[in-house]
């Protein structure tokens, strides 16, 4: 919360310095979105970054735990770093697809316009829209279950051999969500 605060207080302080009323005025309206941002991913990092010193298991293709008992920092700190870059891609859909689709949309500008009184329900709506569609796409592109080169990771993974005596070229982890 202090970080999203910060972040809100001095973006506004420095808009309402650098630009006249009538510009600072339309700009503050998207103060909100990088205190979102800086909310979610530090609140994110924060929870999830005792992982990065506990590590995590590394899995074949069959998700079997290739090493039992030990853990991959570097693979944990992966995880939380793609987990917490997916929370700041979350507030984009959120952020600016209600606005967009209320202001370039005609059937939506003319019914908020016709009675202003549908915004908030409208928007409310397309936040909630825009979170279901939002929420899946950044899953989508940092999926759960990740993959890592094991040349990528710490040297006791390396040299580790499949069943069919092979040495595993890619290991898997869960990255949470």
């Amino acid at each position: 919360v202090a970080s999203a605060l910060t972040v809100a207080f001095g973006l506004a302080t420095f808009i309402q310095r650098r630009f006249e009323p009538a510009k600072a005025k339309q700009l503050m309206k998207w103060v909100a979105f990088p205190s979102a941002v800086v909310a979610s991913s530090l609140n994110c990092y924060i929870v999830r970054s005792p992982e990065i010193t506990s590590g995590v298991p590394l899995l074949n293709d069959d998700f079997e735990d290739v090493a039992p008992g030990q853990t991959s920092q570097v693979a944990a700190r992966n995880g939380v770093n793609s987990t917490t870059a997916s929370r700041a891609l979350l507030q984009a859909p959120v952020y600016f697809l209600p606005p967009v689709l209320i202001g370039s949309l005609p059937v939506l500008k003319r019914a908020v316009a016709r009675n202003p009184a549908l915004s908030v329900p409208l928007t409310t709506y397309l936040v909630l829209v825009s979170f279901g569609l939002g929420l899946p796409a950044t899953v989508a592109i940092f999926p759960q279950m990740a993959e890592i080169d094991v040349q990528d990771v710490e040297e006791h993974y390396q040299g580790l051999r499949g069943k069919d005596g092979l040495p595993y070229q890619k290991l898997y982890y869960n990255k949470g969500l």
